[in-house]
């Protein structure tokens, strides 16, 4: 009996002893540095949408091509489509 508690306790050190140098190993280790996520990249602006009136389509503000029709700015996707406008402005005076 005696030697099964020699046994255990032997053992018991053993493990200690082990978890002792793993935790020194891992300390004094030169871990290799790590690299540095890269920061997000800062959210897109959100601009205001626009819908051209000759085809419907939505445009965002910036990418707009505007016209002054009967005293209003209007806006328009492209140039064909501000055309239009002109041209049926003009057929109707």
């Amino acid at each position: 009996m005696r030697a099964l508690v020699f046994l255990v306790q032997l053992l018991f050190w053993l493990m200690v002893i082990r978890f002792l140098l793993r935790g020194f190993a891992r300390m004094f280790a030169a871990t290799p540095a790590r690299p540095r996520a890269a920061s997000p990249a800062p959210a897109p602006q959100i601009e205001d949408l626009v819908q051209d009136p000759v085809c419907r389509t939505y445009v965002p503000r910036s990418r707009v091509v505007s016209a002054r029709i009967a005293g209003r700015d209007e806006h328009f996707c492209s140039t064909a489509c501000r055309d239009k406008a002109l041209a049926a402005v003009a057929r109707a005076s």
